[in-house]
């Protein structure tokens, strides 16, 4: 083994304070790169191992088949069959997934810290024994079928963003969708698929890195024990096309069956190890990062469209810098695209004539700054940038590299950056324009559907081991440590000291849901918390959100049922800023006309844009049908809201914005006196209205024998399916057996639904189903997203799942599996200081003791197989289902069956 120390000098001290100590990396003899950092502040740990191979590696029939490898490397090996990988992550309480780019293939493991050497046993083995059998590719093209159908056709971001990549290159793949086109998903056979496996798995060309709660040198020689044996292999020598210089400017037009008009300009820039991409990185950010960046103030605050963004690739190969804009619908838009592209010149053109002002670029830099810090203040988030960074650029410290040469960038060198890239004869433009019905496209042919339900086989547990320490419940809580405040007013404080990153988390909420006013009025709620966003008397919306932004922070405040609720993450020395944020915007909101105004616009404009989703629109009615009464109907319509004035907003916010019932939760790098001190001076003169918080009506499910109702939205190939039943409470007796079932049934890629409807058939990309909980009621959904023509399978073979789990026991190991899911998850419940207080405050809110967790497990490892049977069944009617479809269904065809 090769071992050394990769130490860079840092330039400011805000820098090299703050960053973690440089990672340990070693490569193996068979070229294996490792990266290890120790991070001892939680009994988790992140494993991540990244290949040098993605779509830019792909050319003729085998476009997107680095993607389609990615799901490969699920479906098992020898020694570990495809079941095995999902119930070995469920069993250790942790979770797994992978991603594709245009450059690397990555995948993660996040498992708390005793159970990392599974981790080490998992991806040894499927880097070089992948079965890739050939019926599981056969089952696997339709699944990655329906997700091209979803991602690239049915979403009109998916459908633009493939247009502009044909559209800008002539040569390079960076052209083609990483999922890859129709013909060529159909075309993959079990050759294919092995052959490019066998090519780019390899140690050779992977990364694999490690951060979290373990030591260096033990892990390192594990590390070597399972995968140093594995040969090296050898990866052909780069061979990728060069894109030529463009010379004119470039546009298309695409017909989408969308709502909203979209655009985007792309211009063709720098690789990320390039010295121009770090001034291009700080020009994305100046334009588009958060409420008060300049496309914020020029475009969307004044209504002129409805969304903005700029970001520049910096890939391994020279990418794009793009800018996505999303336009208010047709008949509400004051400008033309071609009016809003002038105004984005006008600034571009201000750039490159006279860069950015340098005390602006000061702000710029420091939001940089504290931005990478955020970013991998999480174990899984240092893994990551790790992995990437060595797998692209060939340094685990590129980012951090990125941000010394941002220090030093001045306006000049953000003007000649602009000069040099933003020209009118290199730019690309592809626009979107709604239209009616759209037809499948050439080359959509599709798998032979099958004719009827097909039994799935029994998931197999042999040769599974859950020892019995894996359903010993943890001695401690998360919740150890928590101090706990209350102010004279009522405001409670809760503060958790943890000084591993100098980062601080703030969660709050205040006692203004939904649920308190009236259902005429739907969407009060959100159309009040937005306005408060707006800023106060003194600071209007820039000034409001420009002090967290330029600490690379920002706000988020919105309204859920039983209270609204914000967060803050930013770095501990900035915490007063926090305060001041919070204070002001829960104390002191302006309620301005011009900026009601402002909200309800993008209120209505919301509606638009969710009835472009086929989920958003399913959700929609499946709310509507499954309510006792129209009162109980809780989701905002043009109708509710052209009932709201700004008078309903503000009575609404005095009445119920108030500390009592409020809660302040920190945890962090901090110092509690001083949070609560400052607690106090900024929240300790807020008083309480005068009138009773209103109560909250809570919606009563249907009492009729279910319903069915169907949303066509013609242009559409794909369908959601969701389908509904009442649900215990969390307060109520029942509520850990069903939530275990519920767990077995449609929890995660193992789950029963995931085996029969995806894995087995081949049905769905997407399948499974959650509970939503109020303390005494709740609703059960089952969802699943599918080519139209496979609903009539795809939702019996759901349903037949459904009446299986509560007419039958679940089999022993099932349940065992299912408990120890749960201890082993108890470790990531306090991954990130965000977590830890985004669930004390909502534990808090809802008035339950911050150790609830404890108490759960301990009713979840006292259950038996006939408790979940009896849950299941006392909620699941056979016959009497709550679904609602929404998609590309035939009208004519559908009603006929």
């Amino acid at each position: 083994m090769k071992r050394s120390m990769l130490f860079i000098l840092l330039l400011a001290v805000p820098i090299s304070t703050v960053f973690a100590a440089e990672p340990d990396v070693t490569i193996l003899e068979n070229g294996l790169t490792v990266i290890m950092q120790e991070l001892h502040y939680a009994p988790v740990v992140a494993s991540v191992i990244s290949y040098r191979v993605g779509s830019r590696n792909e050319c003729g029939d085998i476009l997107g088949i680095s993607h389609f490898c990615e799901h490969l490397m699920f479906k098992g090996t020898e020694d570990m069959p495809k079941s095995r990988f999902w119930q070995i992550v469920q069993r250790d309480g942790g979770m797994a997934n992978a991603f594709t780019s245009n450059d690397v293939t990555c995948y993660f493991l996040l498992l708390p810290s005793s159970r990392l050497e599974d981790a080490l046993m998992i991806e040894s083995d499927r880097i070089v024994n992948c079965t890739i059998d050939s019926a599981e590719v056969v089952s696997e093209r339709n699944v990655v079928h329906e997700e091209r159908r979803m991602s690239c056709i049915d979403s009109p971001d998916g459908a633009l963003w493939e247009a502009l990549g044909e559209l800008a290159y002539t040569e390079h793949p960076y052209a083609y969708p990483v999922i890859g086109y129709d013909d060529n998903i159909l075309g993959y056979d079990h050759n294919k698929a092995r052959s490019y496996y066998e090519t780019y798995y390899c140690p050779s060309n992977a990364v694999l890195t490690v951060v979290g709660d373990f030591d260096t040198e033990e892990l390192l020689q594990k590390i070597d024990l399972y995968f140093g044996s594995i040969p090296s292999g050898e990866v052909p020598e780069e061979s990728i096309p060069c894109e030529p210089e463009q010379t004119e400017a470039r546009y298309v037009e695409i017909e989408h069956a969308s709502n909203l008009p979209r655009f985007v300009m792309a211009f063709h820039t720098v690789d990320g190890a390039h010295p121009d991409n770090p001034a291009l990185s700080i020009i994305a950010s100046y334009l588009s990062g958060g409420r008060s960046s300049r496309l914020e103030q020029l475009l969307v605050e004044t209504n002129l469209v409805y969304s903005a963004g700029a970001w520049n690739d910096g890939g391994i190969d020279p990418g794009m810098f793009n800018i996505y804009v999303t336009m208010n619908p047709p008949g509400d838009s004051e400008v033309t695209m071609e009016e809003v592209r002038e105004i984005i010149w006008r600034e571009l053109d201000e750039i490159a004539e006279n860069g950015i002002p340098e005390a602006t670029l000061e702000e710029q830099r420091n939001r940089y700054r504290a931005g990478e810090i955020l970013d991998i203040a999480s174990p899984l988030g240092q893994a990551i940038d790790y992995g990437l960074s060595t797998t692209m650029f060939g340094n685990p410290l590129h980012a951090r590299e990125q941000l010394e040469l941002i220090e030093q960038l001045t306006p000049a060198d953000i003007s000649e950056a602009a000069s040099k890239y933003f020209r009118r004869d290199g730019a690309n433009v592809a626009v979107l324009v709604p239209s009616g019905e759209m037809g499948i496209p050439s080359g959509g042919e599709r798998e032979e559907l099958p004719t009827d339900i097909t039994e799935p086989s029994s998931i197999n547990y042999e040769g599974l081991e859950i020892p019995e320490d894996f359903l010993t419940p943890p001695e401690t809580s998360i919740a150890d440590g928590v101090q706990e405040f209350e102010l004279s007013n009522g405001l409670v404080l809760l503060i958790k000291e943890d000084h591993a990153f100098p980062v601080v988390s703030i969660n709050f909420a205040v006692p203004m849901g939904s649920l308190m006013h009236s259902s005429e009025l739907n969407g009060l709620a959100s159309v009040t918390t937005e306005t408060m966003l707006k800023g106060t008397e003194d600071l209007d919306y820039t000034e409001f959100h420009k002090r967290l932004e330029m600490e690379g922070s920002y706000l988020r405040f919105y309204s859920g049922d039983e209270y609204s609720s914000g967060s803050i993450t930013l770095l501990s020395e900035d915490v007063e800023i926090a305060f001041e944020t919070v204070s002001d915007l829960l104390l002191r909101p302006a309620f301005r006309e011009s900026d009601f105004e402002t909200v309800m616009h993008e209120q209505y404009t919301n509606l638009e844009a969710s009835a472009e989703q086929s989920f958003s629109v399913a959700y929609d009615s499946l709310m509507a049908i499954t309510v006792n009464s129209p009162s109980d109907y809780r989701n905002p319509s043009e109708a509710t809201l052209d009932r709201i004035t700004l008078n309903d907003v503000m009575n609404y916010y005095g009445t119920c914005c108030r500390p009592e019932g409020a809660v302040i939760t920190v945890v962090g790098d901090v110092d509690p006196e001083t949070i609560y001190n400052l607690t106090e001076d900024l929240f300790g003169d807020w008083d309480n209205p005068g009138q009773l918080l209103p109560c909250m009506e809570f919606p009563e499910f249907s009492t009729a024998p279910g319903d069915t109702v169907i949303s066509f939205m013609p242009g559409r190939v794909q369908a959601v399916v969701l389908i509904a039943r009442n649900a215990p409470g969390i307060e109520m007796p029942d509520y850990p057996a069903f939530s275990i079932m519920n767990r077995i049934l449609g929890r995660g890629i193992g789950s029963r639904l995931e085996h029969s409807v995806r894995d087995e058939q081949g049905l769905a990309y997407g399948v499974g189903s959650w509970s939503s909980t109020y303390d005494s009621t709740g609703i059960f959904t089952a969802y699943l997203s599918t080519l139209a023509d496979y609903i009539p399978q795809a939702t019996s073979s759901v349903i037949n799942e459904l009446n299986r789990i509560s007419t039958e026991n679940v089999s022993d190991i099932e349940l065992r599996l299912a408990k120890a899911n749960a201890v082993g998850g108890q470790a990531f419940s306090g991954m990130s200081y965000a977590d830890q207080a985004s669930r004390f405050t909502g534990l808090r809110a809802n008035g339950r003791p911050l150790d609830w967790d404890l108490t759960y497990l301990g009713q979840v490892l006292e259950l038996t197989p006939d408790e979940l049977r009896e849950a299941a069944s006392r909620y699941f009617i056979s016959g009497e289902w709550f679904v609602s479809i929404a998609g590309g269904i035939q009208e004519e065809e559908f009603l006929s069956e």
